[in-house]
């Protein structure tokens, strides 16, 4: 009996996805839990599983092509089985076109949209293996897959391996040029006259498709439907950045990783959303939900837009823990190797432009959690003091919040337990 596989549900904020790559063919075997199709949501690109054994008897969506969620993709089925024109005209539904029931001209059938893994194959007709974020870099720098050598598991194809073989060409290119170029002959010179007053010329464009565009639409969405906030208050990071100076050597030892003050701060938070849990909650169905874990979002920032990994259970980590956890969850995202656990679940987000020269900013809500916290840079600023004036580094924090969940003093109120916190870092960085 044919199984229909449509376009799954990879989150709450999904409503569409595109079809990256498949890694079956129409007539492959397939067991249940396979990988069998690259999937490219507003977070990720992950692979899916097929969910029952059997062979794939058509591919209905190609690749580079988007579909709603539940969108039929494939056929699946037993060994032999097929599947007439009408049944799955039946199996799209009413939005799809109809078979026609007068006499039409013949005419020869277009040939099937092949999918993208079918494009490129070695000599000897082997399906190349490759990642999405390799394909898209290799076709990107103009370089054919099928001559690059996989390194990954099973010979896969992976994005180093497409570096690689970038460098060596850029390399070698120099010593292939020719020592003296033949002749050219004379070319007309043209005389390109400048825009007219008032017209742009464009040098570039960038379309708000796949990750960028999703992260269009979603802040689109917080930015117009969230009446937020904004609470900012300046702490004084002395005490946390002359801890750190102390400890780092220790922690060195201990954890085998340099403690950055972004990780304090982010094991600073985590205490304090314990502490103060009215913003460690999401706003779902006209509902808040507070919740037991402290799930702590990471922005990081890609080329296609940001992206946000998720510390799970943040609070109950030490800081070898959570810069370890941070900086694999970093490069995975750069990589492109995030899976949907990596960034499902976080409670609370942290975005930390300290390290471009940003002292003082107001991020973007990112639903359906009810608070996000932007970090500025830590810099020498005066401070009064008792009733003089000091020179000490400080940190500006802004806290945005969903005022149909949370009220202003709740807010101020964790404001105030992270000040706490980070100006006694005793409390914190050795838990």
């Amino acid at each position: 009996m044919a199984i229909t596989f449509g376009m799954p549900s990879l989150g709450h904020t999904m409503e569409k996805g595109k079809v990256i790559e498949w890694l079956k063919h129409e007539g492959d075997p397939i067991a249940k839990g396979e990988p069998l199709v690259v999937i490219e949501t507003d977070k990720v690109i992950t692979e899916v599983e097929s969910p029952a054994d059997g062979v794939v008897l058509r591919i209905v969506v190609p690749s580079e092509e988007e579909r709603p969620i539940g969108a039929l993709l494939a056929v699946l089925g037993a060994q032999g089985e097929q599947v007439s024109e009408v049944e799955l005209q039946q199996m799209l539904g009413p939005v799809a076109v109809q078979v026609p029931t007068t006499p039409a001209p013949v005419v020869a059938p277009a040939p099937m949209a092949v999918p993208r893994a079918d494009a490129a194959a070695r000599d000897g007709g082997e399906r190349l293996k490759i990642s999405p974020i390799a394909r898209k870099l290799a076709d990107e720098l103009g370089l054919d897959a099928s001559t690059i050598q996989g390194t990954g598991p099973g010979g896969r194809i992976t994005k180093d391996d497409v570096l690689r073989v970038a460098e060596a060409v850029k390399t070698a290119a120099p010593a292939a040029a020719p020592v003296t170029p033949a002749p050219a002959a004379p070319v007309p010179v043209v005389t390109a006259s400048a825009p007219a007053r008032g017209r742009l010329g464009v040098s570039s464009t960038i379309p708000l498709r796949g990750m960028r565009g999703r992260v269009a639409e979603r802040m689109f969405q917080s930015w117009n439907t969230i009446p937020r906030v904004t609470e900012v208050m300046q702490v004084d990071m002395s005490a946390t950045v002359a801890f750190r100076e102390a400890m780092l050597g220790q922690w060195e030892q201990q954890y085998g990783l340099r403690i950055s003050l972004n990780d304090m701060i982010t094991k600073a938070v985590a205490m304090a959303l314990r502490r103060q849990p009215r913003l460690n909650a999401t706003l779902v169905d006209q509902e808040v939900r507070l919740h037991d874990s402290v799930n702590v979002g990471i922005a990081v920032n890609l080329d296609e837009g940001l992206i946000v990994p998720v510390i799970f259970n943040t609070d109950q980590k030490d800081l070898g823990q959570i810069a370890r956890e941070g900086r694999d969850l970093a490069e995975k995202a750069r990589a492109g190797r995030l899976q949907l656990d990596d960034i499902s679940d976080g409670t609370f987000t942290i975005t930390n432009l300290g390290t471009t020269g940003i002292e003082l900013f107001t991020p973007i809500i990112n639903p359906p959690q009810v608070a996000i916290l932007g970090v500025g840079m830590v810099q020498r600023r005066p401070i009064v003091v008792g009733d003089a004036l000091a020179i000490r580094p400080a940190v500006y924090l802004s806290l945005v919040f969903d005022h149909r969940a949370v009220d202003g003093v709740p807010a101020a109120n964790f404001l105030q337990e992270l000040k706490r916190l980070l100006e006694k870092p005793q409390d914190y960085a050795l838990s």
